[in-house]
């Protein structure tokens, strides 16, 4: 029985630590909020059946690169043919929010797995070394999310030239900004 119950235990820590190193390898994705008004129902209606919006991030090009990408991305897709006003209106969105004077999310940013982390002091040091370049830190108390929702801000305030910390020291940061500004799941 003893034989059994330290099996199932090391079993059990194999299976933890196998889960942690694959959510710790997970690709992150940006997150790009479904827009409101005939936007979403053009969305919802040709694009979300097949892949999410958050695939737009990855790019930055002016409204006849983007309907070129379109046209040549469901090329070979059964997809039904999209409205003249719908395509406009996508296009529209896309050039706005996605155009060339942005600056796509990174195609493959992988986690580095940390051996260390920020207490209270060093997060709040990288917070006023690197936040208050652009902003005041209200922002950021304000803002609450899950590590994955603060690596992608992060990121994102990186493309837009942010001076943050090599990428250990960044989810270092992003982790701390998880536990100290974390989600409230209750609200």
């Amino acid at each position: 029985m003893r034989g059994l119950l330290v099996k199932s235990a090391v079993a059990t820590a194999l299976l933890l630590a196998s889960a942690l190193a694959l959510s710790q390898a997970r690709v992150t994705r940006p997150q790009v909020p479904l827009p409101e008004g005939p936007l979403r129902n053009v969305i919802l209606k040709n694009c979300v059946s097949c892949h999410g919006i958050d695939d737009y991030a990855f790019h930055a090009l002016s409204r006849e690169r983007w309907q070129d990408l379109l046209r040549d991305r469901h090329v070979n897709h059964p997809v039904k043919a999209m409205s003249a006003t719908d395509e406009a209106l996508l296009l529209d969105y896309l050039a706005k929010d996605f155009g060339p004077e942005g600056t796509p999310f990174p195609r493959k940013y992988i986690p580095p797995e940390l051996d260390s982390f920020y207490d209270d002091e060093q997060g709040r040091q990288q917070l006023d070394g690197v936040c208050t370049e652009c902003h005041e830190l209200d922002r950021v108390y304000e803002t609450r999310g899950s590590l994955d929702r603060w690596r992608v801000l992060l990121l994102e305030m990186r493309a837009r030239g942010a001076h943050l910390p090599n990428d250990p020291d960044m989810e270092r940061l992003a982790e701390w900004l998880s536990r100290v500004q974390k989600a409230n799941l209750f609200e």
